[in-house]
């Protein structure tokens, strides 16, 4: 990857700077989103606005997939997985499956993570993987360590996305931890450089009141977070989606076109308690899927998430439905709803999810399979490494 020289930085910087928009100023005429209305219905087969692409990974006595693995990124050459508390890496290559790099530095040394607690990011350009534990540790597609950048990722809660050739995002989360909420930042999302990890920019997206998925509760003489775990920003594309728990608009994040509001709601997430938040599913040039839920840590949750669809073209909100005729058939028959399983960075219009080697043998048996998903499930063995399902969506 070429590097950028040093005016072309402060050009991006600049644009940067002009482009971005408050989250607290006027959203003039955008789209609202309802929480009280009783939406249209719309319902979608998988198989119908997706190509869909199967990738069995390799499977040997040495290679073997936790339950916990993480699916992290889908690109051009490479899959990227990872298992959080084991520390392993995988690299496998993006059309056979085939193991292309293992490596696991947990450890206690410099060069070393203690777990992987914010995930794993691939730079495809730079061949280079992101391990963001205590500090991001940055080393090569075969696990040579290159660098250390010094962001605390134990002092609290935060996200992390590659966002471009230069820098990552970083979302910090509301500090919960009793005596320190005061260090709860009202501007949560930060630009960093990814050669030293140096600051590069403020996204003008301020908070004057920060809610959290989180709370804490007292479980003898320690203290235990309880949460929902939902998204407040994920990957189209390049582009990211920002969909803030604390925010009455949602944002596309573009490293050319800067911030843009898209969508915004009513009442706003201010207006009531417990709050009705909303999270994004997927996003498609077509449209971006995303759900609500009441944010009430005395419920005992459960129960499906009430999705809904945002159609870019023609401003409409509809409630929606995607079918899987594939892998959600039920045993009655009728199609069970999909979603996303995972969130992993991909190109634009596509998503990626890991299916157990036990479901698709079931598919594969009842005849449900398209694509080359028959020709890879007649291989397989119930335990298998799991295959990958890329959708390419229409």
């Amino acid at each position: 990857m070429k590097t950028k020289k040093l005016f072309l930085l402060a050009t991006f910087l600049f644009f940067m700077g002009s482009q971005v928009v408050s989250s607290q100023s006027k959203t003039g005429d955008l789209p609202v989103f309802d929480f009280s209305k009783d939406y249209p219905q719309t319902k979608m087969r998988l198989q119908e606005i997706a190509d869909i692409e199967y990738v069995p990974l390799e499977t040997t006595d040495d290679i073997l997939l936790s339950g916990m693995a993480s699916l992290s990124a889908v690109t051009d050459k490479y899959i990227l997985v990872h298992e959080f508390q084991r520390g392993d890496i995988f690299v496998f290559d993006r059309k056979t499956g085939k193991l292309y790099s293992h490596f696991n530095h947990k450890g206690s040394s410099g060069m070393e993570y203690t777990w992987i607690k914010n995930g794993t990011l691939l730079d495809e350009k730079k061949e280079e993987i992101y391990v963001c534990s205590q500090y991001i540790f940055v080393y090569s597609l075969k696990g040579e360590y290159r660098r250390t950048l010094k962001i605390n990722g134990f002092g609290h809660g935060m996200k992390i996305l590659n966002f471009d050739d230069e820098s990552l995002l970083i979302y910090d989360d509301v500090t919960i931890v009793p005596g320190r909420e005061k260090e709860t930042t009202k501007d949560p999302y930060r630009l960093v450089s990814k050669k030293d990890g140096s600051l590069i920019s403020v996204l003008d997206i301020h908070f004057s009141k920060r809610y959290s998925n989180a709370i804490i509760q007292k479980d003898g003489n320690m203290y235990r977070p309880y949460q929902f775990s939902y998204l407040h920003n994920m990957h189209y594309g390049q582009d990211l989606v920002i969909m803030d728990i604390s925010s009455d608009t949602l944002f596309l994040l573009s490293p050319n076109k800067g911030l843009t509001p898209i969508l915004t709601r009513k009442p706003s997430v201010h207006a009531s308690e417990p709050r009705n938040i909303w999270t994004p599913f997927f996003t498609i040039d077509k449209f971006i899927q995303f759900g609500t839920f009441l944010l009430d840590f005395n419920s005992k949750g459960g129960g499906p998430m009430p999705t809904f669809m945002y159609d870019f073209k023609t401003g409409e909100i509809s409630k929606l439905s995607i079918l899987d005729a594939e892998l959600g058939v039920k045993p009655w028959g009728s199609l069970d709803e999909w979603g996303p399983g995972s969130t992993p960075s991909i190109a634009k219009n596509m998503a990626a999810e890991m299916i157990q080697a036990s479901s698709m043998i079931e598919a594969y048996q009842k005849k449900r399979l398209v694509g080359n998903g028959n020709e890879v499930a007649k291989k397989l063995v119930e335990d298998d490494n799991p295959v990958v399902r890329i959708l390419k969506f229409k």
